[in-house]
């Protein structure tokens, strides 16, 4: 199927010849009748495509220069089969949206002058010591920031150095070289992203997951050596400090997923096993290895009483986590590999991974799943390959996807194609939080930086008209069902969903 542009038109009409130097005539139409010509060199061409490739993926071919001698020169059948190519290569990437919403295109094609997209805006950033594992941020203002080093060579150089030698006696003090970290913030009460750093815990080895249960200050933080360190912070001291710390040996290599609940630690490791630890009672309470592949990230919902687990080989298992031990109720395979990312909607039911090595996402219906006992996706979106996080948003209907290239992609839900791509860091993407409630996502990355974007309600200015006469028709709908439909009658859900997501279960 042909795709179309409906609010641009591009073509190439016409070049102009001077000498060796030849212009492209390039014009724009756009739907309120305004229309414009630039004029491009092949080597702008040659620009943009080298720009574009750096971060969009399945790029169209950009015509090839041909070998010809400046006493020849370009035959008018080259130059016409040039022009040609070169039209069909810009009208290939407007259709793409992603790429049409960039400011590399929108720049090249001077887009200024018609519809303007409204793109997000970064409004903090801070920098970190070391590159970003992992972010908790609590309603209590207070904000843990989980960082590694990220260089290989660093972390052999630092485990030599930190290792004791024979030679070295026990009253010897051995100065360590750190390779993991945690930060602990708080919030000033002078501006929404000013934040005051109260300590610092190091790791002599590398910090993997965290997590933060803000009814009893517990934090914990998982980290490669296969221990959990287990920390009560100090609320009443306005966390200046932390009173507890003790480091749990539970797993014998690295903790992939963690979480608290209910005084007990729930934790997975590339081990395979799944184990809960009760810390009021003490004691192992759980322990069970789920398949024969690693186990690679762990997510929970307290409404629903379950837990996702993730591995290598693009399993996915949904546990009841309601009794003593964890019961596997549902195994999917996803025909993927290596899961990077879990999210769960518990309101929506949805389940949504990302797979690292093909980076293909998948979207299950778990009330759904669970009640047919089949294991059944839903959805798949092929995004880049390396993907490592995802997040959603149930009220804009979009899913944020961090990429190995420092790229955040949006993707919308209704026609699961890519809305945008967003530049956020020079590294590739550690973490991803999408705020619901401020639109704003918070982007961590391997260049030691986390950051702070607010997203627009509308991607353009005229949008929110339209989403306001949509929304109306919706509303008229289903006044019109209500008055034609039994009173006991359940109208179902999928007719109410304004994101369109009820695609996803036809």
């Amino acid at each position: 199927m042909l795709l179309v542009n409906e609010s641009i038109n591009v073509t190439i009409p016409s070049y102009k010849q001077e000498s060796s130097n030849v212009q492209y005539v390039i014009e724009i139409k756009t739907r309120n009748k305004q229309q414009w010509l630039i004029t491009k060199r092949y080597s702008q061409f040659e620009d943009l495509h080298k720009k574009l490739i750096l971060i969009f993926q399945d790029l169209p071919e950009l015509p090839k220069k041909a070998f010809i001698t400046f006493l020849v020169g370009k035959s008018k059948e080259q130059l016409e089969e040039r022009r040609a190519g070169l039209e069909k290569y810009l009208q290939l990437l407007i259709v793409r949206r992603e790429i049409y919403h960039s400011n590399l295109l929108r720049d090249f094609l001077q887009l200024e002058q018609c519809e303007e997209i409204i793109p997000p805006n970064l409004i903090h950033s801070t920098k970190t010591i070391m590159g970003i594992r992992d972010v908790s941020l609590s309603d209590q203002g207070v904000m843990f920031l989980l960082q590694a080093d990220m260089s290989v060579l660093n972390r052999v150089d630092a485990y030599v150095n930190n290792m004791k030698m024979p030679w070295n006696d026990e009253e010897t003090e051995v100065k360590t070289i750190p390779v993991g970290l945690v930060e602990c913030y708080i919030k000033q009460e002078e501006g929404e992203f000013s934040y005051k750093r109260l300590w610092t815990k190091e790791y002599n080895t590398q910090a993997i997951c965290m997590f933060y249960e803000p009814i009893t200050c517990t934090l914990l933080i998982g980290l490669d050596s296969g221990n959990i360190n287990f920390i009560k912070v100090s609320e009443k001291d306005s966390f200046q400090k932390y009173e507890q710390s003790i480091e749990i040996e539970i797993h014998i290599s690295r903790i992939m997923g963690l979480f608290y609940r209910n005084g007990q630690i729930h934790s997975v490791s590339k081990d395979t096993h799944y184990k809960v630890i009760d810390m009021d009672q003490g004691g192992l309470k759980s322990d069970f290895s789920i398949g024969k592949h690693e186990l690679t990230f762990l997510t929970y919902n307290e409404q629903r009483k379950i837990s996702v687990v993730g591995n290598r080989n693009g399993q996915l298992y949904i546990l009841n986590i309601k009794p003593v031990q964890p019961i596997v109720m549902l195994s999917v395979d996803t025909n993927t590999s290596f899961i990077r990312g879990l999210v769960l909607d518990y309101q929506k039911n949805y389940l949504i991974s990302v797979s690292y090595d093909d980076g293909v996402i998948c979207v299950l219906d778990v009330g759904k799943c669970l009640q047919d006992n089949i294991g059944k996706i839903k959805t798949k979106i092929q995004a880049k390959i390396k993907t490592r996080e995802v997040q959603w948003s149930s009220k804009r209907g979009e899913l944020f996807i961090g990429n190995d290239d420092g790229t955040v992609t949006i993707y919308n839900a209704l026609d699961l194609q890519p809305q945008y791509v967003l530049k956020a860091h020079e590294k590739a993407i550690t973490k991803l939080i999408w705020q619901e409630s401020t639109q704003i996502l918070i982007t961590g990355g391997k260049d030691e930086f986390i950051k702070w974007w607010h997203f627009p309600k509308k991607w353009k200015a005229g949008d929110q008209d339209e989403q306001a006469k949509s929304k109306q028709l919706i509303e008229a709908k289903m006044e019109n069902i209500l008055k034609l439909q039994n009173q006991n009658q359940k109208i179902d859900s999928d007719e109410e969903d304004e994101t369109g997501l009820g695609n996803w279960h036809k």
